[in-house]
C-alpha cells in the first residue's frame, strides 16, 4: 500500500490561504497578514484540475514514496482535456505546489501559502534550506519567525518580483506540538492549567490611582511563543574557524 497521504484524512489547505502578487502580500479576504508569523511547516502536494475545478490532490509524507512524476501523470490526460492558461495556451492539469505553513503568534490563526510558480519554489527553498541547517545546528523542534517580503527574479516578461519569507528569529517549539517540516500542521491540543481570576479592585482603590502612577506602572509585555535561539556563529556555520 502506498505511503503517499490519503486525499481524505490529510486537509491540504490549513486556515487562510496567502497570495503574493508582484511582492505584495494578501490574504483571500483581501486583508494585509500580520507582520510577523511562525513557520509551522514545509511541504510539496500535487493538485489536479480540470474544467477548473480541484479534480485529485497527493501530499508529500516524510519517509513514504517520492512524489509521481508530475509529467507522467499530465502524459495521462490528453492535451485536449486540459484547461486554458493565463497565456491562453494549455495548461497541464497536474501541477507541483510549494506549501508553506504558517501562524499567527498572537492570535493562533492559521495560514496557508501555496503556488507552482518559479518564484514559490525558489522562497520555499531557501526556506526550506534554513530551517534544515538551523535544526541541525540547534535541533530538531526550532522554527523561524519570519516577515513575509519580496526579492527581484528574472523573467521571460522582465523582472518581476517573487514571494520571499525573511527569518526575523527561531524559537525552539514543545516536542509534544508534532511540528515537523514536511507535513501539514497537526498540533495536540493540551489542557493547560487554568489560573484563578483576578479579584476586582475595590472601586475607590481604582479610583485613587492617578495619570503618573499609571505611567510608572510596568507594562505587561507579550507572550512569546517558544524559547529563544541563539544566532549561529561564523565558527559553527563553517564548522572551523575564519582564516585570520
Amino acid at each position: 500500500m502506498s505511503k503517499l497521504a490519503k486525499r481524505e484524512a490529510t486537509r491540504l489547505i490549513q486556515g487562510v490561504i496567502l497570495k503574493c502578487v508582484d511582492g505584495r502580500w494578501l490574504d483571500a479576504e483581501g486583508q494585509t497578514p500580520p507582520a510577523q508569523l511562525l513557520v509551522l511547516g514545509t511541504i510539496r502536494a500535487l493538485q489536479c484540475w480540470q474544467e477548473k475545478k480541484l479534480i485529485d490532490t497527493i501530499l508529500e509524507v516524510p519517509g513514504g514514496e517520492p512524489l509521481p512524476d508530475v509529467d507522467e501523470l499530465n502524459a495521462q490526460i490528453p492535451e485536449n482535456e486540459w484547461d486554458d492558461g493565463l497565456d491562453g495556451k494549455p495548461r497541464p492539469p497536474w501541477q507541483l505546489n510549494w506549501v508553506v505553513y504558517l501562524i499567527d503568534p498572537e492570535t493562533a490563526d492559521t495560514l496557508t501559502y501555496l503556488n507552482s510558480t518559479r518564484g514559490a519554489e525558489i522562497a520555499w527553498d531557501r526556506l526550506h534550506d534554513r530551517i534544515k541547517w538551523m535544526r541541525a545546528m540547534r535541533g530538531a523542534n526550532v522554527m523561524p519567525v519570519i516577515k513575509l517580503d519580496s526579492r527581484p527574479m528574472k523573467t521571460a516578461w522582465g523582472e518581476k518580483m517573487r514571494p520571499e519569507f525573511t527569518a526575523l528569529e527561531w524559537r525552539e517549539l514543545d516536542v509534544a506540538a508534532r511540528i515537523t517540516q514536511h507535513t501539514a500542521p497537526q498540533i495536540e491540543h493540551q489542557t493547560a492549567p487554568v489560573a484563578p481570576p483576578e479579584q476586582a479592585a475595590p472601586a475607590e482603590k481604582v479610583n485613587s490611582v492617578g495619570p503618573r502612577d499609571q505611567e510608572e506602572a510596568p507594562k505587561k509585555k507579550k507572550s512569546a511563543i517558544g524559547k529563544p535561539v541563539k544566532p549561529v556563529t561564523a565558527k559553527e556555520a563553517l564548522d572551523d574557524e575564519l582564516p585570520f
